[in-house]
């Protein structure tokens, strides 16, 4: 637990440098997403809820497909809320626990959203019990 809080500690401030570094779109708006899988609906697909804040406030339930290959993990989130879903691309690394994510589709309000941004990764024993994982996801939409 203290390498992954000494990881996310050091990770945090990396995605804000990278953040700030990246090619900047109009209307690029800083939104973090707390992402809380609550159950395994079947091997690979995980359920759960979702709050994103900062120009984007909302919160409702995801479904997370993921596929790991080795020491990586490719994951496809959908995201629905009363207005719309927003689809998310994740690639992640198991070892650190952490990754990136693009927006890669929405629909109602969230049509033609785009983002970026990076990721940090929370799984047992390091979650309260009866949560099968969390992750924060820091970046830019637009």
């Amino acid at each position: 637990m203290k390498i992954q809080l000494k990881s996310m500690l050091f990770l945090l401030p990396l995605s804000f440098i990278f953040l700030m570094s990246c090619k900047k779109h109009e209307g690029d708006e800083l939104v973090t997403i707390n992402n809380t899988d609550l159950a395994v609906v079947k091997p690979g697909i995980l359920s759960g809820t979702f709050t994103m804040t900062g120009v984007i406030t909302v919160s409702g339930t995801s479904l997370m497909q993921s596929h790991a290959s080795g020491d990586s993990s490719h994951c496809t989130a959908t995201m629905t809320a009363k207005e719309g879903t927003f689809i998310m691309d994740y690639d992640c690394s198991n070892t650190n626990m952490t990754g990136s994510l693009h927006v890669i589709d929405g629909t109602g309000k969230y049509t033609n959203l785009r983002g970026i941004g990076t990721l940090v990764m929370m799984r047992p024993p390091n979650v309260l019990s009866g949560i099968v994982g969390m992750e924060t996801l820091t970046g830019v939409m637009w």
